[in-house]
């Protein structure tokens, strides 16, 4: 489930544990939700997308299917979204 959060995920480096930390759970919640075994609601899809991929589209980040579409990704500009990329 969500494989566009977790390819980002892997494009920062980000891992289940620091994902966790920041957003005050356990890497065992992220885990679970991750594998689709439970859901993230709005507000903690939206913590998520604000603290580690802000302008990132949310229909992209929490797709059930992958989206390879640079076009899914809403950023204002080719510098910005280099930018959120690095």
């Amino acid at each position: 489930m969500f494989p566009n959060l977790k390819a980002e995920m892997a494009r920062y480096g980000l891992t289940y544990a620091k994902l966790a930390e920041a957003i005050g759970r356990t890497p065992n919640w992220v885990d679970t939700r991750l594998r689709g075994k439970a859901s993230i609601n709005i507000e903690e899809a939206r913590l998520i997308r604000n603290t580690f991929f802000p302008g990132m589209d949310y229909d992209y980040l929490f797709a059930s299917e992958p989206i390879n579409s640079i076009h899914t990704i809403k950023i204002g500009s080719v510098d910005e979204r280099k930018e959120a990329l690095t």
